[in-house]
């Protein structure tokens, strides 16, 4: 489950549905939440310009004039929609990811510049949080930044971001570490504007279904706003496998390889193996020998005594390995080059 956000800033610009289109390809995306659509009554042929020929359902806020608009739109297959509602700001959808029989609240918002309609927003968001049970998570563009350090070049207000910081905690979201870059609006003016107002937050639930989650600045392309992804899908399979033909086989190259590597992997392993072994068995011989000191000097407790008994035994059985593999090499030097008795058999066998 994977999602991608994006203040879009007009549909109807030139390069936007490819480019949008191309992100959804590449990342695998279930979801794309569009803020900006400056546009009304979007059909769903208008949408699919952005999600392609696959099977999709949506739904749009239309914009009063150019200003606002949203659009939401997901795999069907993934997310089976159970309920919805939408205002001018923002629009939720509710409903049961494939798999799971919790329920997952999605919001995407475009927050007002304006201060005080922001905190009427943050209100609002808040009681729909906390009154709807279930997994959420809110993105779109918040119009706010929690540090001053996530602007450059613009002015800081430092109550709009207690504010919006008291509105995350009091709605009990959380926020997931953003790679890629730490701003997501570029200003087009002379003087370069950097700020961090798009973000994805979500509760603890949603955090505990999926707590490998990824959250990503990506490049910035056709929106003065970089597209930002939430990538729940985070799946290793580890190293890729490595193929061996049978053809191979009869090559005594690839005999002689194969073979050395293997030598030298295990030399290594047993040397280390052997320093780790000599190690702990000096230190349990040191730990015996303190117990010991103990007992002469005085009475020790029945747990020392214990774990005097329980190292011994250790002791005793890395010792019995030990000299088993000594003997085995002893024998294999026998074998090879022979002993004194060999010889004088040798001789009289002539």
């Amino acid at each position: 489950m994977n999602f991608l956000s994006l203040n879009i800033n007009r549909v109807v610009a030139v390069n936007r549905a490819p480019w949008v289109r191309n992100l959804k390809s590449k990342l695998k995306v279930d979801f794309i939440d569009l803020q900006e659509t400056h546009q009304a009554r979007l059909s769903d042929f208008d949408l699919r310009q952005f999600w392609g020929s696959s099977l999709m359902q949506s739904c749009v806020v239309d914009s009063v004039g150019r200003s606002g608009g949203l659009a939401l739109i997901w795999n069907p297959d993934v997310f089976s929609l159970e309920s919805s509602y939408s205002s001018q700001r923002f629009q939720l959808v509710s409903g049961k990811v494939r798999g799971s029989d919790g329920i997952l609240n999605i919001l995407n918002l475009h927050a007002p510049n304006n201060v005080s309609l922001r905190r009427s927003l943050w209100s609002e968001i808040t009681v729909l949080v906390n009154n709807l049970s279930g997994s959420w998570v809110v993105f779109g563009d918040f119009n706010d930044v929690r540090a001053e350090s996530e602007r450059v070049n613009s002015r800081f207000d430092v109550g709009a971001t207690d504010a919006f910081n008291a509105f995350i905690n009091g709605a009990g979201l959380l926020e997931y570490p953003m790679t890629g870059g730490n701003f997501t609006f570029v200003s087009g003016h002379s003087e370069v504007k950097l700020s961090k107002l798009d973000r994805f937050l979500v509760n603890v639930e949603f955090m505990f279904w999926w707590p490998m989650a990824k959250a990503a600045v990506q490049e910035r392309g056709a929106s003065d706003h970089c597209p930002i992804t939430l990538s729940c899908n985070i799946v290793d399979f580890g190293p890729i496998p490595f193929k061996f033909f049978n053809s191979w086989l009869g090559d005594q190259n690839v005999a002689k390889i194969v073979s050395n590597k293997i030598k030298e992997g295990i030399k290594k392993w047993r040397k280390e193996a052997s320093l780790a072994k000599e190690k702990d068995l000096n230190l349990m011989k040191e730990t015996v020998s303190r117990i010991e000191s103990m007992a002469v000097q005085g009475q020790i407790s029945d747990e020392d005594k214990k774990r005097r008994i329980d190292l011994r035994v250790k002791i005793q059985g890395l010792e019995l390995a030990m000299a088993k593999n000594i003997q085995q090499k002893a024998h294999i030097n026998w074998l090879k080059s022979g002993d004194e008795n060999n010889s004088f058999f040798t001789r009289w066998c002539k």
